[in-house]
């Protein structure tokens, strides 16, 4: 934009614009205008999308600590049934020793 505008500037103080060239160069301004608009737009686009990943990595981040959580939750179940299993054997032991005594 700096650079169309100090083109038209000079344009001017130098000599008479020759037929055409201001409109020409008005056109390309609004073009770069155009340009500019959609890429803004892209932007704030991009924006929300960024603002939305952030806020699924926070959910991600928490389901991953709920999912540890029932992981140490899980292994400490199978610690008890372990030794409950160990102790119902040996229970099971004892008792046909029993019988056979």
């Amino acid at each position: 934009f700096r650079e169309l505008i100090e083109i038209l500037a000079i344009s001017r103080n130098q000599k008479l614009p020759q037929a055409g060239e201001e409109s020409q160069i008005l056109e390309l301004l609004i073009q770069r205008d155009g340009e500019f608009q959609e890429l803004m737009k892209l932007a704030v686009d991009q924006g929300k999308i960024h603002h939305e990943m952030q806020l699924l990595e926070k959910v991600v981040e928490k389901r991953d600590n709920d999912i540890q959580q029932l992981q140490k939750q899980l292994k400490e179940a199978e610690h008890i049934l372990a030794t409950a299993v160990y102790q119902a054997k040996e229970k099971l032991k004892s008792i046909e020793k029993a019988r056979k005594g």
